[in-house]
Formats: structure tokens, sequence, C-alpha cells
């Protein structure tokens, strides 16, 4: 089987382009962050770093001394907490060993958090469905044209991710494609967006209880949407080559997004692999840890 070309989620840029781009091939490398579930759990400590550094750089040396050991302590804490969890040593390389579900992942995270994100849930009606399904790009491909289309009509440029799905239901009367995702929408246009991307692919869908054709609102958690968008994705990928008979993505996401997600997760990468002496984990950090998984 062949598969369909996928440019915006190819990695077509230089390797070693983030932060950890020096990396040398001796430095130990720790745990592969393999579930969405340690993902993002190691994202929430490191984002709570960088806040914790912003704040340093915000103090005066000779003047706020106690601030500043009180903002290093937690950032102490932070980071030994995050080391009895995950381990020392830098993340598996980005391109060779971060599989295709969890890059997306953290492509789904990262905009997720950035200003004015909106998730996004689009139910398609059957000859919306029926058209991404026959596209020689694939379904992705085109729907993300689609949508990236309705947005410029409306003067409105964004980055945009998101995962395609079918549905269990049995049901014939919507057709079972559905996508979910995230971009970036200010909030005043929501509505006027939602009514447009109902008009371009949903306008035949038939709502039932509370199924909107098109959702969005404020990510509540970029860490539960981003699990929530890729929970289906070997299934659906599954599902689409049996359909079109041949291999297609079962997700899309920016080019520009990707640069910046393997720049996210060699962020992370860098600061698991600074070469500090912790002293062993704490119970109160074992106990905290536990607290947080759970």
């Amino acid at each position: 089987m062949s598969n369909d070309n996928h440019s915006p989620t190819i990695e077509a840029y230089p390797l070693g382009a983030g932060v950890n781009a020096n990396v040398g091939h001796s430095q130990k490398t720790g745990k592969s962050l393999s579930t969405p579930g340690r993902a993002g759990l190691v994202a929430g400590f490191h984002l709570r770093h960088t806040e914790l550094e912003a704040a340093i750089s915000d103090l005066n040396p000779e003047h706020d001394h106690q601030q500043l050991a009180a903002v290093r302590k937690t950032d102490d804490f932070i980071q030994k907490l995050m080391h009895s969890y995950q381990g020392t040593g830098v993340l598996p390389d980005w391109a060779k060993f971060v599989s295709p579900d969890m890059k997306q992942y953290f492509r789904l995270h990262l905009l997720c958090t950035k200003p004015d994100a909106k998730t996004i849930t689009i139910r398609l009606d059957h000859d919306s469905a029926e058209a991404a399904l026959a596209a020689p790009r694939g379904p992705a491909n085109y729907l993300a044209e689609t949508i990236k289309r309705t947005l410029v009509k409306l003067g409105i440029h964004t980055e945009l991710a998101f995962n395609l799905e079918f549905n269990h239901t049995g049901s014939t009367e919507n057709h079972p494609l559905h996508l979910h995702g995230a971009f970036c929408i200010p909030q005043d246009r929501v509505d006027e967006v939602s009514e447009a991307l109902r008009t371009a692919l949903a306008l035949g869908y038939r709502q039932r209880y509370k199924n909107v054709a098109v959702h969005m609102e404020k990510p509540r958690s970029a860490r539960w949407w981003a699990t929530y968008c890729i929970k289906e994705y070997s299934i659906t990928a599954r599902k689409l080559g049996v359909e079109r008979g041949r291999n297609s993505r079962p997700d899309y996401a920016a080019q520009t997004l990707t640069k910046q997600a393997k720049a996210y997760y060699e962020d992370i990468s860098a600061w698991l692999g600074c070469d500090t002496r912790l002293r062993p984990a704490s119970g109160k950090a074992d106990h905290h840890l536990r607290s947080i998984e759970a």
C-alpha cells in the first residue's frame, strides 16, 4: 500500500535545530515519555520550572535575597520531584524514538497553552466526510485545507492541529467521521467561526442530544485535551487504511507547530539532562508526586 503525502507534519527541518542540539552521544538517555499521562505530568513540572525561572529573572539579586532564596528552593524541589519520577538523563531523540501519536500529543498540548487557544470538535456531514475520504492527499489534509480557507475568508490565520476519529454507534443518520483538535481564535469571534465551519463542513449534520455539529471552547486542561484527541490514533489509522486501500495519517498539524513542539520537547529534555548533583528524593516529594498523579 502507498502512503498519502502529508507534508504539513513531515519533519522537514534540520535535526538538532532545537535548544538541545549540542547534547553529545555520551550523555545519558533517560526514560521516554511514551504515554500521554507521563508526558503531561513532565510537561507540567517543566512549565512550573519556567515560571520560577521568570520570577527569578525579575528579582534583584542585591536586594531580594529572601525572595530569591524562596523561589530557588521551590525550583530545586520541583527538579527533585521530577527526577524522583522521571529519572535523570536527556529524553530519547524526537525524530527517531518519539511515536507519531506522541508527537501529535506534544503539538496539541503546546497549542492549547497559547493565547486565544480553543478546542474544536467538528462532526462532519456525509458530503464532507465522503469527500475527505476520497481526497488524493488524504482526509486530514483535505479537511485542514477546508478549515484554513474558511478561516482566511474571515481574516483569521492560525496554527491548527487535529485528529480524526470514527464513532462506534453504528448509526447511519450521520457520518461516523469527525475530528477533535485545537487552534487559536479570539473569544469574541467564536460564534462567527463556529457557524462558518458548520456551513463549510457540517451543514447536513443532524444534531442528537448535546452533540452539536461544531463545538469550540477554551481548553480546560491542555494535558487532558491532547490526550483525548489522540486516544484512537492507531484505531483510526487502521480504519482509514481499510476505507481508502492505502496508509493514511489520522492527524494533521501545521509544520510550524511541529517545529515548535520539537523545540518544546528538547527544552524539557535539556532540563532533565542538567548535570546537577541532586539529593535523594525525600518522602515528602514522593508523597507530593503520588498526589499529582492521582
